[in-house]
């Protein structure tokens, strides 16, 4: 009688502790932990929808304060999420835009600090133009425009060159692409060649 109710008593303690040990594991599995913050809207919705459209349903969406998302994932999903987006090229970069360059901060600006802001912000525009073909994860775009020289014994001025590296999603046909996005840079740049417009595609690295 001794060893049936002990037996009994260390029945319904382990079936405790294995209640107790479900309970701690499902609330870990389930905690959620921020993945990325400082979204505006479209590039939340962007991101939530290719997390759900690869198998991960367990997603919050939270605004802040200051009008920016925040996407949530539960902690075993984080490795996971991370290399999903960084294959989709998610979240989208964020390109200053023109009028963002050319905010007046001061009264007086020197030409050397225009001529820079300005060369900043044609290549921010291009970038941004060249990230809105499909298949496009990323793009770098440096711009050479040479300021007019008063130097009296120089023949002929410098001529303006830019370079433009494209990161692109694999499977993408962005070879097609590769004259009509050397013609777009030579429109925006005034003085620009295409000659002297040098475009390199890359695929993107997999995770």
């Amino acid at each position: 009688m001794y060893l049936q109710n002990s037996w009994r008593k260390l029945k319904t303690l382990f079936f405790s502790c294995s209640a107790v040990i479900f309970l701690v594991t499902a609330c870990s599995s389930g905690e959620k932990k921020e993945l990325l913050s400082g979204l505006d809207q479209d590039a939340a919705n962007q991101v939530e929808l290719t997390l759900l459209n690869n198998g991960i349903r367990d997603i919050d969406k939270e605004k802040a304060k200051d009008g920016t998302y925040s996407i949530l994932v539960a902690t075993s999903k984080i490795a996971n999420a991370l290399s999903i987006l960084s294959n989709s090229g998610l979240p989208p970069t964020n390109f200053t835009s023109f009028g963002e360059v050319f905010k007046k901060d001061s009264f007086i600006s020197t030409p050397i600090e225009e001529h820079g802001r300005f060369i900043y912000a044609l290549e921010q525009e291009i970038a941004n133009m060249i990230s809105q073909i499909n298949g496009v994860s990323g793009v770098n775009v440096v711009v050479n425009i040479p300021q007019p020289s008063d130097n009296l014994w120089q023949n002929e001025q410098p001529k303006s060159s830019a370079s433009v590296l494209v990161t692109y999603q694999p499977g993408s046909r962005l070879d097609l692409y590769a004259n009509r996005i050397k013609a777009l840079v030579c429109n925006a740049v005034p003085g620009l060649a295409a000659e002297n417009v040098e475009v390199v595609m890359v695929p993107q690295k997999l995770q």
